[in-house]
């Protein structure tokens, strides 16, 4: 039975029994049919925030049941202030943080690593998601899967109902004992709880937290092999007037996602001439550094137990960016087709295969194979090694040349209550010509409670480690002849802050330091440049922030380099760098909210002044608009260098006309690539994961104002399941 307490510490996990439905559930957010008056109750919660040793004042009971094909949970999320829910849109996958929301997280083998989440907000909005790293990150949204839910608005109360098949989640079908927690989000009250009590500064989905349910008769997966097919029809309608079209360019396109499930958590996913032309535009930056800069992966195909792939190393060191793959630059080459096989094959195993063919551009590419290979294997409670393979070749016909390979092991660690959390890798790397210093190895390690954290990390990366389809920014330099050239480096980098909590306060939430620290030395560890930052951050209780940051840094130049908007490059050699800075944050609660730093320091033998921030309002849950703006001026330089004022502004509309139709708008202009881009997007969600797209993208010059390029795409898809 269900164990419940006012108070209950973070050693007592609660359980509770799930009992087979004896008759249909209905899915319309009322929970009246006569298997939920018998069904075991998930009560009690207990608070995440503001604080975690109360019990929530926001009351919430939970039950579950199901049938042969599917789970049930039903929910009652009681509201006793007047007013609206919170939700920022009706798009699907919200984020959970700013939305009055109802989540649950599973951990079907226990294992500690990785599971599934599934999330409606009080106008029956879905989230789904995949859960890694122990949920010590939170919940990646990318993910979509069939399930259904729906909500029912009352007075005092909101209600819910879901139905997740089983062949949408991933489980074993050995044991009868699931680890699962449930959390609520209610913004009017400024409270986040949970069933299962997680500490206060842990992400809601930790799995080091969960609680147990058990199930009267252990649950079986449907036998055979289960199949998806997603065929889609696209046609665009481009002109590149920057490279010379002087007619508009017709291009009829069609392809096919196909998914099989090879049992409950094993799942083969199969793309044929993917298009990816609803996706998002990025959003842009002004970038001064003198590295590349990463965007992040939108693209479905690539993301699915991306851990797997793109969660090898560290955001520092990556054997394997998936963006590198086609599609994703100035230069867009084709992707043919690809195959992904990822999952659990027994409760201890885990693995990952990614292979990708693209088309041979001319011009532009040779074709190209891209492959990664990698497994995991489970050695404690939320701990596991990896190894893996990766190539990328180049083709002439059928022979194979100019390839670039990696192999390595990495070991993540996570402490029985997440307290503690650890990475550490090897690789190698190799090309045709066999270099030597081809390797990267480093090792990092987080300790973290509710008022401390603190990490400490080395990355050591030698001059030949080429990774082709990875992503190492610090490693390359461009020489004064535009050529791009390797210098390995060591890094060393520690951070951390300690929170002090106003407990009698009725507008302070927290206050206190915070520190971070970064030393780069050559391979011999001879000193190449630091960075230090300390600084003093203050949360209100109504979720505002105020932030103060002092920076210290001695940045080197291997080679001339140039700022962007100057007029000629600074000399190799290090320069002392003094920066301060404000920010505020007012959060998301409120309907008009936003965020504004200003900043002020030494940049090279000049100064720059910046300022940047974002102003945000929401009408209702139908519309969404905002403004993101960003200013960096370089100025007082000696006066051969010149002045440069950089300006990125970045409006932003969204219409929700329901849960299934979707308008979005993003204009940004961008005086440092000297680019106006405007993207519209609509979006009708005709059935699940079924959609169909209306997208225009177009490009202008800022001076004078011109047409550069611009597409017009139309793009259905539709979802067959069998």
């Amino acid at each position: 039975m269900l164990l419940i307490g006012s108070i209950r510490t973070y050693a007592q996990a609660p359980s509770f029994n799930i009992v087979k439905t004896a008759s249909p559930i209905m899915i319309d957010g009322i929970l009246d049919e006569k298997d939920w008056a018998t069904a075991d109750v998930a009560d009690n919660f207990q608070m995440n925030y503001p604080h975690d040793t109360l019990a929530a004042l926001s009351k919430t009971e939970v039950k579950i049941t199901y049938d042969d094909k599917s789970l049930y949970i039903g929910a009652i999320c009681y509201d006793e202030i007047d007013g609206d829910y919170i939700a920022q849109s009706l798009k699907r996958d919200f984020s959970f943080p700013v939305n009055d929301a109802f989540a649950v997280f599973f951990d079907a083998f226990s294992d500690g690593a990785n599971g599934l989440s599934f999330s409606v907000n009080p106008f029956g909005v879905q989230r789904d998601g995949i859960i890694s790293s122990g949920g010590t990150r939170g919940v990646t949204t990318s993910w979509d899967a069939v399930w259904y839910a729906e909500v029912f608005r009352g007075s005092g109360y909101w209600s819910l109902e879901m139905s997740i098949p089983f062949k949408t989640l991933r489980f074993k079908s050995e044991t009868d004992i699931w680890k699962i927690n449930f959390a609520r989000n209610d913004l009017k009250r400024n409270e986040t709880s949970t069933w299962a009590p997680v500490p206060r500064g842990f992400n809601v989905a930790t799995m080091a937290y969960y609680g147990e349910v058990a199930w009267d008769k252990t649950p079986r997966a449907t036998k055979g092999i289960k199949t998806a097919l997603s065929p889609y029809a696209a046609l665009s309608f481009t002109r590149d007037i920057e490279n010379g079209d002087e007619k508009v360019r017709f291009k009829p396109n069609a392809g096919l996602d196909a998914r099989l499930d090879l049992n409950t958590s094993l799942k083969l996913d199969v793309t044929i001439n993917p298009d990816f032309s609803q996706v998002e535009v990025d959003e842009q930056v002004l970038n001064l550094d003198r590295f590349e800069i990463s965007f992040p992966e939108r693209r479905f195909f690539f993301l699915e137990n991306s851990d797997m792939f793109a969660g090898l190393g560290n955001s520092r060191v990556r054997p394997f960016f998936s963006r590198r793959i086609g599609g994703v630059g100035s230069d867009p080459v084709t992707i043919l087709g690809g195959v992904k096989l990822s999952g659990k094959i027994n409760k201890d195993w885990r693995v990952g295969f990614l292979d990708v063919q693209t088309k041979r551009e001319e011009d532009v590419d040779d074709a190209q194979n891209y492959m990664v290979v990698s497994v995991a294997r489970k050695i404690l409670t939320g701990s596991q090694v990896k190894a893996f393979f990766t190539n990328k070749s180049a083709f002439n016909g059928d022979d194979p040349k100019d390839y670039n390979r990696g192999a390595g092991v990495e070991l993540d660690y996570r402490s029985k209550k997440s307290t503690i959390t650890a990475h550490s890798y090897l690789h190698v790397a190799k090309t045709e010509e066999k270099l030597k210093n081809a390797f990267a190895y480093g090792a990092k390690a987080r300790y973290r409670t509710s008022k401390i954290n603190v990490f400490l990390g080395l990355d050591a990366v030698g001059e030949n480690y080429i990774t082709e389809m990875g992503f190492v920014p610090r490693l390359y330099h461009t020489d004064e002849e535009g050529a791009t050239q390797r210098i390995g480096y060591n890094q060393l980098r520690t951070n951390g802050n300690y929170w002090f909590f106003q407990k009698n306060s009725s507008v302070l939430d927290y206050m206190g330091p915070f520190f971070g620290f970064d030393l780069f030395t050559g391979k011999s560890w001879n000193y190449q440049e630091h960075k230090t930052k300390l600084g003093w951050e203050i949360r209100f209780m109504n979720t505002n922030v105020f932030r103060a940051t002092f920076t210290e840094s001695n940045p080197v130049l291997f080679y001339d380099f140039t700022l962007s908007g100057l007029d000629i490059p600074f000399s190799p050699g290090n320069y002392h760098e003094n920066a301060f800075s404000l920010e505020y944050d007012t959060g998301k609660r409120k309907r008009l909210n936003g965020s504004a730093e200003i900043g002020i320091g030494q940049k090279y033998l000049g100064k720059e002044f910046k300022i940047e921030g974002e102003l945000n309002y929401r009408i209702s849950k139908w519309g969404a608009f905002g403004l993101n703006m960003s200013n960096k001026k370089l100025y007082n330089f000696p006066e051969e260098y010149g002045e440069a004022n950089l300006f990125l502004l970045g409006p932003r509309a969204e219409i929700s006309f329901s849960r299934d139709i979707f308008w979005t708008t993003f204009l940004q202009y961008n005086t440092q690539k000297e680019n106006f881009n405007l993207n519209t997007r609509f979006q009708w969600r005709i059935a699940p994961m079924s959609d169909l797209y209306f997208v225009i993208t177009n490009n202008y010059f800022t001076d004078p104002f011109s047409t550069r390029n611009w597409t017009f795409v139309l793009k259905a898809n539709y979802w067959f399941d069998f």
